[in-house]
């Protein structure tokens, strides 16, 4: 027990100048390292989040704080989730559904994730933030189901589980290799502009895709 101290080697550290350190051991062993530093670069998750907000987010006017809400919270639930399809369209009028997304359940009232922030925000009640904590869930529930997630271009959620068939010119130009999902985005990327302003792919193992009509 008391030999315990002497069998352990002591490091001593010592700057040297920038970014480098000189390194010395009682064990008589001596090392100069040098430091190098590189910026933190964006991931592609977090880029092509970024590119679907954008678009979802395109309509708000003075509302800085959405933006980075809605990526958050698309991002946190995209890196739990088993794959899905998401898209973004011109907000339509209460009540009108675009004809090439039909097939699928649309809300009648939609929900607007920007209104129900910008309350909760602002009202800082607890009623105000259940309502969100609600549609944050829905939105979960949405993006687990097959199909694809429908959001307007001014932070809101239209429809989900809707399904696309590609028409007769379309069908061409579609692979016919890789899953339902995957040969569903290729459909959507399509459609870009018409209807689609934005359209994400993410994969049951974490691959992400975002293209959008610019």
């Amino acid at each position: 027990m008391g030999g315990l101290g002497a069998e352990m080697p002591v490091i001593l550290i010592r700057n040297r100048g920038h970014f480098v350190v000189d390194l010395r051991s009682t064990t008589a062993n001596r090392f100069t390292v040098a430091l190098t530093t590189t910026p933190a670069t964006i991931s592609v998750l977090e880029q092509d989040v970024d590119k679907f907000v954008n678009a979802a987010s395109f309509s708000l006017k003075d509302c800085p704080t959405f933006p980075p809400y809605l990526r958050r919270l698309l991002t946190g639930i995209l890196q739990k989730c088993h794959g899905t399809l998401l898209g973004v369209i011109a907000q339509p009028t209460i009540g009108k559904r675009h004809g090439m997304l039909k097939d699928g359940i649309w809300l009648e009232p939609f929900i607007s994730l920007s209104q129900l922030h910008a309350r909760a925000s602002e009202a800082r009640t607890a009623d105000a933030l259940a309502d969100l904590q609600a549609a944050e869930g829905m939105l979960r529930g949405m993006i687990e189901s097959d199909g694809v997630v429908v959001f307007g271009d001014a932070g809101t959620l239209l429809a989900y589980r809707v399904f696309l068939k590609p028409k007769s010119g379309e069908k061409g130009k579609l692979f016919e290799e890789g899953g339902g999902r995957r040969r569903a985005f290729e459909l959507m990327k399509l459609r870009l502009s018409t209807p689609f302003k934005a359209v994400l792919f993410r994969s049951q193992d974490g691959e992400t895709k975002c293209e959008d009509s610019k």
